[in-house]
């Protein structure tokens, strides 16, 4: 059921999907505070071996450092090239590509060639700039403010069940990035409703779930949507996949299916989508008021037997594909949608079934508005949902 009992407010404008001024104040003031995802183990699983990214526009390596990550600027402190071109490698020591400098675990230069041409040199104030990095399950999160909250706080209530659907029973069936020339927040907010299913996805699902099969969630950082599966009762080929799905929960894990599908969303910009043999993780980066990434890691179970795990890794194969096959049917669509957001003279509005993207609106123009004692965003969720 939902929580709203009329029609809501599109709180955001227009221009809050393409303004400059905007964009810069959600980095700044969102984004510059929050735990962002930047791989899983099994990238980094042997010592040397490295991935690099961008985190709000600071060039970043995430490093296993003998047998311990650490997370390092990844600008040498000599003459600002970045210390690696590769998205990713294995290298015995972090060397910086263009004159060979190289720096440790903590980001102090440990050897710099002819060194006698930087006399005088203190060794201590030739150093990298150090981040902060934990895991949860298999997923590995960076954070640049030091005093931002940890990552259990950052996911809140929703830490152990995201714990639990990233753990080593699992693996990752699917790992893809898709440029997007649209705002982050289209994304974001395309996945908090099912209303827009019979138009998007006709041969897929047919319907949404409706309300009587729908629960909505809401947290201070985020919401949750619930419903039974199949999440189209009408779609045949939905129906059949989830009595196959529940037949492999029983004979290859052991284990009763729970029959049961949940999407959440942790502010601002993390989407797990969960069923007893799925485990989704589709993050959206911002990269311009126009323009974003969206991440998406699809993981399947394992089993444990040699039988139950090639079984599990062609249904997890499977799977992953259709999942890729829905995200592209939103994704062709979103152009669009920014194009009618660059021209609309509209306030726009939401009906009860898409008041999770209320919320996300309400808090999002919370945060932009306020700042607690401490200095760290303000995490007030939309009171008229609860």
């Amino acid at each position: 059921m939902f929580h709203a009992t009329e029609r809501l407010p599109h709180i955001l404008p227009p221009q809050a999907y393409w303004s400059d001024a905007q964009f810069h104040d959600e980095i700044g003031r969102l984004f510059s505070r929050s735990w962002h995802f930047v791989g899983v183990q099994s990238q980094l699983s042997t010592p040397g071996d490295f991935i690099t990214t961008d985190v709000c526009g600071q060039p970043i390596q995430v490093r296993n450092f003998d047998g311990v990550l650490h997370v390092v600027s990844n600008v040498c402190a000599h003459r600002h090239c970045l210390l690696s071109g590769l998205k990713s490698g294995n290298s015995p020591r972090l060397r910086c590509q263009y004159h060979g400098w190289e720096y440790d675990a903590s980001g102090a230069s440990q050897r710099i060639p002819l060194a006698q041409h930087f006399a005088p040199l203190d060794r201590n104030s030739v150093r990298l700039p150090i981040y902060r990095v934990e895991s949860v399950g298999q997923l590995i999160y960076v954070n640049l403010d030091a005093n931002a909250p940890n990552l259990s706080t950052f996911l809140g209530e929703r830490y152990e069940t995201i714990r639990n659907a990233f753990n080593d029973g699992w693996k990752v069936m699917v790992s893809r990035s898709f440029e997007q020339q649209v705002n982050w927040k289209i994304p974001i907010e395309n996945s908090l409703e099912a209303y827009h299913v019979p138009a998007i996805h006709p041969e897929t699902f047919r319907v949404d779930p409706g309300e009587d099969r729908s629960k909505h969630h809401f947290v201070d950082r985020g919401s949750w949507f619930e419903t039974e599966l199949p999440f189209a009762p009408h779609s045949k080929a939905d129906a059949l996949f989830q009595r196959v799905e529940g037949a492999l929960v029983k004979l290859f894990l052991g284990s009763q299916p729970t029959r049961r599908y949940q999407q959440h969303l942790v502010f601002p910009n993390n989407l797990f989508s969960f069923t007893d043999m799925v485990s989704l993780l589709h993050v959206v980066r911002p990269r311009g008021p126009r323009a974003c990434t969206s991440v998406v890691y699809q993981f399947g179970r394992t089993g444990s037997s040699y039988l139950s795990r090639k079984v599990c890794q062609l249904w997890g194969s499977m799977a992953a594909q259709i999942t890729l096959s829905i995200l592209k049917e939103d994704f062709q669509l979103f152009p669009d949608i920014q194009r009618g957001l660059d021209a609309s003279q509209q306030k726009g509005m939401l009906g009860r079934c898409e008041e999770r993207i209320h919320q996300f609106q309400h808090w999002l123009q919370n945060q932009l508005e306020q700042t607690d004692s401490t200095g760290q965003i303000a995490t007030s969720g939309c009171p008229h949902l609860g």
